[in-house]
This record gives structure tokens, sequence and C-alpha cells, in this order.
């Protein structure tokens, strides 16, 4: 037997090992089963190859040819569902042409008619009736296998495309070698040396392996490269450790390599200590060695995972966040290429964006669809003819991963072909299993980004719109103040002339300067002075007010004694008080002297009593003065009443200007709202604090709390009237305005002190 034969028995085992891998991988699956029968049946054939040229006998020859035909159209079976394409026709035909083919040649005398061993162990044997029909039948099996995988190798892409590579030439190979030494060399008269038709089957094996280890289509290139790494280890180890002892030994111990003393022992000892002690540095090399060999293009899944983390976490524009994403899967996990579709809603395709395309292919919502119902879709793994498959072809991607959340489905992740021929591991898809939940929540977080930023857009929109809109109604509303104003100052002003004159000589008629008057014509024209008197009183405020607005409002501060303001008014209004009925006390201690403009303040004091009075019905009105007991500086006023209160919602607008309460107006429907306003306004260009409580039904309490040190810092900030200066707002104070403000002050202090005299009016 030639010892070429033993290779024989090694493509056997062979065979029948990688047959069983596969099967075992996935034993329900019918494409890796009848890989699996294609295995076995090759495996028999190259055993019987090999049983017969260590023994050769006519029966085994015989078996040689029944099984040929098993490996042909075994394989057959196998590439037809690989490539979906097996159709019950071509089961039936198949099935029935294998049996008659396994059949034929064991009848004796049909395809094989004797076996002869010559001289030089050269096999002779003849041909049966049936040997040329039989040759022909399985050369067009052989060109029928090859021609459909060259057929759909050309029309294949990407894995698909390297794999059928593979099995095409591997079958081709072993095919064309099978045929010429088992059928066209015996028809020529040319005698076997030894079974090289078997031994081809190794190419088969060889690129079959070869797929399996570049293009992962089983997941035991680890196994592979850990074997060959401890292999090389023990190896290396071993040579080592004889090396090294036979010729220490000899070197040191020349007389002694019969038996063995303490110092052989010892320097035994020595190397294996040595070898213990490189043992792991040798193991680290080694294995660098081989998972470079080996893991070419491998990745650490823990470092991509933190990169896609931190990108997801960081990212919330969506086109950013989808593109930083498939950059990294293409750089570190080595895909050639990948493309989003996000959904909007349901029914709704919100936007696509893919890296490494020319032009994106096409998606419809049906496909999508169809890709959600499952977790993670890989081309490979699909049997041919689904629809799945067609939906990943015609999107030339090999996987689709669905992005699911617990909002629903945000969009399906494609991705092409590993750049570099490998099959996607089952550490891919563990990777694309943790990514995708976080993915899907990403993208939902960036699309809810982008629908703020929008309605942020729209907002800023219509603020901008309603903004602008406003700004023109407020000048004009600003230009319409101004012209009130302005109308208010002049017309107060041109009416302050007659009027000044009507009380005058009102006045005149009362005390009698133009004779005596009767009864009845006294009313009267007490009357009309009153009603003079009321009419001064509003248009003194009106020019207040309008000198407020117009920056004409200023202070003329010194010192002066509101003990002594506080007794004159309280004094003034006691006359008014009696005829009401009411009781008007006064609880003033003695406090410093105040700084600060005395004319506006008495007009604050006068004003908040005089209010107090009017809006009291039955009850009390107390007035307070007193020092704050803890700073000296602080002098508090307080008008206290048993009076109507304010509303509690009502309270927010009571310092408007022209704003009255509702009881208010019940009670005195000829106010104006103004004496409140600018009793607040004074206060707080006096640095003072407005002190007012009020409940409705039991009175309110109105004040302030005037500090000295606080006007001083003011009238460091504002020149004072005394040095002619400039108001706040530019306008240079007049004399006739110092004046009119001295009169709008004294005009109710004039008309009290006018009252007694009516008394000595002579009436007729």
């Amino acid at each position: 037997m030639n010892n070429l034969n033993y290779l024989t028995l090694v493509a056997a085992i062979a065979n029948f090992v990688l047959g069983l891998i596969v099967f075992l991988r996935n034993p329900r699956k019918t494409v890796y089963i009848l890989f699996g029968i294609v295995g076995l049946v090759t495996g028999i054939w190259c055993l019987l190859n090999f049983m017969f040229w260590l023994s050769p006998q006519l029966f085994l020859f015989k078996s040689q040819y029944a099984f040929g035909p098993l490996v042909v159209i075994s394989s057959i079976f196998w590439i037809e569902t690989f490539l979906g394409k097996l159709s019950r026709t071509k089961l039936m035909f198949f099935s029935a042409l294998l049996v008659v083919l396994f059949c034929i040649p064991l009848v004796d005398g049909l395809v094989i008619s004797h076996l002869d061993i010559a001289s030089g162990s050269q096999l002779i044997f003849g041909h049966g009736p049936l040997f040329d029909i039989y040759s022909i039948v399985i050369n067009i099996l052989f060109l029928y296998v090859a021609f459909r995988l060259l057929r759909e190798r050309l029309r294949a892409k990407g894995m698909v495309k390297k794999q059928l590579n593979y099995m095409l030439f591997g079958m081709v190979s072993t095919g064309l070698i099978s045929v010429i030494f088992i059928f066209v060399l015996p028809f020529f008269g040319i005698s076997l040396i030894t079974s090289i038709d078997a031994q081809s089957t190794l190419i088969f094996v060889a690129c079959s392996a070869y797929a399996i280890v570049k293009h992962r289509l089983m997941d035991i290139r680890m196994i592979v490269a850990r074997s060959v790494a401890y292999t090389i280890l023990m190896a290396i180890i071993a040579a080592f450790y004889v090396v090294t002892v036979l010729v220490l030994e000899r070197a040191l111990f020349p007389n002694s390599m019969d038996s063995l003393n303490y110092a052989q022992m010892a320097l035994r000892a020595v190397v294996t200590l040595v070898v213990v002690f490189t043992f792991q540095p040798l193991k680290k090399f080694i294995t660098k060695v081989t998972d470079k060999i080996f893991f070419k293009q491998s990745y650490n899944p823990e470092k991509v995972l933190d990169k896609l983390s931190h990108t997801m976490g960081s990212s919330i524009v969506l086109i950013e966040l989808m593109y930083k994403t498939l950059n990294i899967l293409i750089q570190d996990m080595k895909v050639s290429r990948g493309f989003f579709v996000i959904l909007k809603d349901k029914d709704t395709i919100a936007t696509t964006h893919g890296v490494g395309y020319k032009n994106l292919p096409k998606i419809n919502l049906k496909d999508i669809h169809l890709l959600s119902e499952n977790s993670i879709f890989v081309f490979d793994e699909l049997d041919e003819g689904s629809k799945l498959k067609a939906v990943l072809r015609r999107h030339d991607a090999s996987v689709a991963i669905p992005l699911k959340s617990s909002n629903g489905l945000s969009g399906i992740l494609f991705l092409g072909e590993k750049s570099s021929g490998d099959m996607y591991s089952r550490q891919d898809l563990n990777i694309f299993e943790i990514i995708g939940p976080e993915v899907a929540v990403a993208i939902d977080n960036a699309k809810s980004y982008e629908e703020i930023q929008k309605f942020n857009a729209v907002l800023r929109s219509e603020i901008k719109k309603a903004t602008s809109e406003l700004e023109l109604a407020n000048n004009n509303l600003r230009d319409l103040d101004k012209a009130k104003d302005e109308f208010i100052s002049m017309a107060s002003h041109q009416l302050r002339t007659p009027l000044t004159a009507i009380k005058g000589y009102l006045s005149m008629l009362l005390e009698g300067d133009a004779g005596e008057i009767k009864m009845a014509q006294f009313d009267f024209i007490k009357e009309s002075y009153d009603g003079a008197n009321r009419m001064v009183a509003l248009i003194n405020d009106l020019l207040n007010v309008s000198r407020m607005e117009t920056g004409r409002f200023f202070l003329d501060i010194s010192e002066f004694d509101l003990n002594k303001v506080v007794e004159e008014e309280v004094n003034q209004l006691k006359k008014f008080a009696s005829d009401k009925d009411l009781k008007l006390k006064l609880d003033a201690k003695k406090v410093p002297m105040a700084l600060g403009d005395e004319l506006k303040m008495r007009q604050v004091v006068m004003n908040f009593i005089d209010n107090a009075l009017h809006y009291t019905l039955d009850g009390t009105v107390t007035v307070k003065l007193y020092p704050d007991s803890e700073d000296a500086d602080k002098i508090y006023f307080e008008v206290n009443d048993t009076g109507l209160g304010i509303p509690k919602e009502q309270q927010k607008h009571l310092f408007a200007k022209f704003y009255r309460a509702e009881n208010a107006r019940r009670v005195r429907p000829d106010g104006t709202g103004l004496g409140i306003f600018m009793a607040k306004r004074v206060i707080e260009e006096h640095g003072a604090k407005l002190i007012f409580e009020s409940e409705e039904g039991k009175g309110s309490k109105f004040g302030f709390c005037l500090s000295r040190k606080e006007m001083e810092l003011k009238q460091k900030v504002m020149p004072s009237l005394n040095m002619d200066s400039v108001t706040p707002k530019g306008v240079k104070d007049t004399e006739e305005s110092k004046e009119e403000e001295k009169k709008a002050v004294e005009a109710p202090k004039e008309e009290t002190e006018k009252e007694p005299e009516k008394e000595k009016v002579a009436v007729k």
C-alpha cells in the first residue's frame, strides 16, 4: 500500500468531523442537516477508498462507484437548499436518480465486470455494459452542480458571493479530480496507482475550513486559535526541556550518561524552574502572535460599547447621533456600510441617514413593519426564499436591527457585510442586542429635542410677532399718554387762572365785601365756593401727576419738624371729623428732626388722614407718630381707621394711577384715585418704606417709615432745588413750577384756615 493512502484516511476523518460540527451547530435547520449528510457520505466514500487500497476487493471497488453518486446528489440537495431553489419536482427526480445510481454499480457486471491486480500493484478492471452511460450521467450531475454554483455566484452579492466562491472552487476541484481518475483515465486504459480522487476531497475540506475561519460560517475561530496556540506552546516547552537537559548533561556530565546522580537531578530541577517561570510570558507571546493571525480584524467589545454609550449619552442632535454611531460601527467593528431608518410614528418615516452608500436603498413601511417582528435578523441565518431574506437582499444589508424602546419601534438599523469578509459572530450579535434599545432611547430623546427645537422656533417667531405688535401698541399708548399728560398740564394751567378768580370773588361775597347777602343766597354761594375748592384740588393733583410723568417732579430737601406737621394737619381736620361724628385721635411721641421735602410730606400726611376720615363711616381714626426703638434715625407715621377696608383681590391695584376700589367709589363717587398714587411716589422719592395693611370691613392702615440715612444718601445723588439743578429727566425747574407746587400743597390748608371766617359773613 502506498503511504500516500493515509491521506485518504485523513480526508475521511476531516469530512466526518466537518459534517458533524456543522450539523451540531443547528441540528434543526435543513441546510445544516444536509451539509452534515454531505460530510458523512463523503467521509464514507473516502473510507471505502482507504479500505480498498489497504485490501483491494471487488466489493469495495463497487461500493466506491455506488457512493460516488451519493456524494454528488447529496451535494446537489445541500446547494439547492442553501440557494432556496429545492423544489418538490427536483427533490423527487434527484431522489429517484440517487436510488438508481446507487444500486447499478452493486449489480455484478453492469458497471464493473472484474478486478485484477497486476505486477507493480497496478489495478486492472473490466468495464460493464452500463459503464459509459453511468460515467456520462455522473459527469452531467457534476456539470449541473458546477453550473448552479457558477450561476448563483454571478447573481449573488456580499457575503453570499464570497461563500459561493469557496464552495465552487472546492467542489469543482474535487469533482474534476474524481471524474478524471474514476472515469476518464480508466476509459483510456490508465490504471490507478492510489486513491487520488478520494484524497482530492481534502481540497473541499480545506476550502470549507478556510470559509469557516475566514468568513465565520461558525464561531469556531476561538477554538482553532487557542488550540494552535497551546499546541505550539507545549511543543516549544517540551523541545526546550528535552534539548536543554540533554545538551547540558552531555556537556557537564559526560561520564555519567547511563546513571542519574544528584547533580543531574539538580540540573533538571533548575531547568524545570526555568520552564515554569518562562511559561506565562511565553504563553502571552504565543497567544499574541496567534491572535494576530486568527484575529486580525478583532476588537475590544467593552471599548466599543463604551464609545457607543458615550455617543448616545452626549449626542442630542439626531443627525449627529446617527453619523457617530455608524462611524463607530464602521471603524471599530469593520462594518462596510450602514444606514438608519427613523420613524416619526407607526406609519410615517421621519428620515434616513447612511454611511458607505452611494445611493440609499428605497424604503417602504411594509418592509419596516415586517422587520419589527423580531429582535435581530442576520441574512446568512435566514432561510432562502423567506420574505425577510428578500427584504435584506433588496436593501443590500446583512443585518437588520429593530430599534425598540418603551415607546415602541423607533426605527431600523441596517448594516452591510463586514469589510474584513468575516461573517457576523455571536460577539457582534451580542453587541447589537445591547445597543439596540439604547440607540432607540437615544433616538427618541433626539426626536423629542428636535420637536422642542421646532416648537421653540415657532414659539420665538410668534413671540417676536406678538412682541412687535405689543411694542407698536405700547408706543401708541405712550404717545397717547404723553398727549394726555400734555393736555392735562395745559388744561390745568389754563383752568387755574379763571378758577382762582372765581374763588376770590366767591370768597369776597361770603365775607360781605360786596354787601350783605340773603341766607338763601349764602347757601348757593357756599356750594359754589366748595365746588371751586374741589376743582382746585383736582387741578393741583393733575398738575402734580403731570410733573411726575414729564420729569419735573423734584424734592426741596431740608430739615423739618414732623411732630409739628402731623399736629397741624390733625388740628385742621378735627372739625371735618366731628362733622362726621368720628373720633380723630393723635398718639405722637417726640421724634428727631426729619430730612426731606416738608411740603410734599405734609401733603402725604394730610392725604392719609383725609382718606381715613372719608372712608370711615363709624368709629375712630388714630394717627400715630413714633421713633424706631432700635434705630433712632427711623421715624414711623401710621393712620389706622375702622372704616371700609379694601378687598384683598383689589389691593394689588390700589396704588395705580386713577384706580379706586369698588366700595370706595360707592362711598365717595367724586374721588380721583390720584392722592394715594402721589403719596406712594413721594414716599419712594424720599427713600422711605410704605406701610399698608387692610382687611375688608375692618379698616386699614396707611403710613411710612422715614429714614434720615436713606434721605442723606438720596441727597448725594439728587441735587436740591436751592442749587437750581436739573431734575432726573433733564427738565429745568422754574420759579413758576416751584410756586405752583407750593400752592398745590397749601391750597387745602388755606381753605381750612378760612372756614372760621365764614361765621363773620353778613347774612341778611
